[in-house]
């Protein structure tokens, strides 16, 4: 097992040799997901837990042969790379981007503001100097990878009507301490830090069917309408994909939200996926067709926007997910979620089939893609 010092001298010089090539891309095997969804003009991809990256070659082995593009999970959030007043620690996104580097895959950054994870320190630097703050860390951390990064999520889950704020924004310290214009403010300083990469908002509950759902879909079209009015450097929406069973999924009321957001001309990514099947039977062939059903009923809408350009899962395998170390979000019964696409033995579940299939099934995405990635 190589040292930290080795992995952080492989990270810097991966960085130093800049952008893979095109000629370098496409390391994946050929019959993975990633070689699937290319083949229509998508890309498969996923987070990157570090710690497995670390300890488990086997886990690294997976994430090359599957996916094409990867995300930190953690490596990259303010809580994670600046603990405490000092130097930003960037060796953990380091090990990270010279993994993809040397496996010929892209990169997403997540992500630059959000209401949880900032340090406590940094809640009162925010309080005395937001601005200052806030273009301190995205020029430091978006800055540091300029030219080596698809898209940056710069805001994560601020949608929150049901507070009954003008705007419908969730409360945070940003809010608090700037006003509804820390979201424009963010977008901004991320393009003059790095005016390459895509500026993504990603949101959650966005993809199911109740009576709270809608209208967070219609407060992120209302802001999305009025950012690409003011003419806001924002090019993508990034809908998490979190799905669970105790909510529908109604796949025309979807249909017409993605419609909606590709007419403000932007692209769309899905960023989280995974499904919860805390809901769903503890038989194991059971509760597989039901993450499966629900998983290829929502990617054939998804995937037939030609809006659509990346799906990224939240990890690869069962062994890594938060749902199963998120004590709200475990099972009752203590049984393993199947919530992603390789199991606890990196093996390929029926959720990667369902997945291998949508993504096969999909129309052709070539023509789309390349414009929504020149946008």
């Amino acid at each position: 097992m190589p040292s930290r010092r080795d992995l952080l001298r492989v990270g810097a010089l991966a960085l130093a040799a800049g952008p893979v090539s095109a000629a370098a891309r496409g390391a994946w095997a050929a019959d993975g997901l990633n070689a699937a969804a290319a083949r229509k003009g998508i890309a498969y991809g996923s987070a990157v837990n570090i710690t497995p990256l670390r300890q488990n070659p086997a886990y690294g082995r997976a994430l090359a042969r599957e996916c094409g593009v990867l995300v930190p999970e953690n490596a990259m959030k303010l809580a994670y790379a600046w603990r405490a007043p000092g130097p930003i620690d960037f060796s953990f996104a380091d090990e990270t981007v010279a993994f993809a580097q040397g496996n010929g895959q892209c990169l997403r950054g997540h992500t630059l503001v959000w209401h949880e994870g900032i340090p406590a320190w940094a809640q009162e630097r925010i309080a005395r100097d937001a601005e200052g703050f806030l273009r301190e860390w995205i020029g430091a951390m978006a800055g540091r990878y300029r030219g080596r990064l698809e898209a940056w999520d710069v805001v994560n889950e601020i949608c929150g009507p049901e507070s009954g704020r003008a705007g419908g924004l969730r409360a945070s310290p940003w809010l608090a301490a700037l006003g509804s214009g820390y979201v424009d403010r963010a977008f901004t300083i991320l393009h003059e830090a790095d005016p390459g990469a895509a500026g993504v908002w990603n949101e959650n509950d966005l993809e199911l069917d109740a009576d709270w759902i809608a209208p967070r879909r219609a407060m992120v079209l209302r802001t999305l309408e009025g950012m690409v009015r003011r003419g806001v450097p924002i090019r993508r929406l990034g809908l998490q994909g979190h799905l669970y069973a105790k909510h529908p999924l109604d796949q025309d009321k979807l249909r017409r939200f993605l419609r909606d957001v590709a007419g403000l001309g932007l692209a769309i990514e899905v960023t989280e996926f995974d499904v919860n099947d805390r809901d769903f039977p503890a038989d194991l062939p059971a509760r597989d067709r039901a993450v499966s059903d629900l998983a290829r009923r929502f990617l054939d809408v998804v995937l037939d926007e030609p809006a659509t350009l990346n799906v990224l899962t939240w990890d690869i395998t069962n062994a890594n997910t938060w749902l199963n170390t998120n004590p709200q979000r475990r099972r009752a019964d203590g049984l393993t979620q199947r919530a992603l696409p390789l199991d606890e033995a990196f093996a390929r579940t029926p959720l990667w089939w369902a997945m291998h299939r949508a993504f096969s099934d999909a129309p052709d995405h070539k023509a789309a893609r390349d414009k929504l990635r020149r946008g």
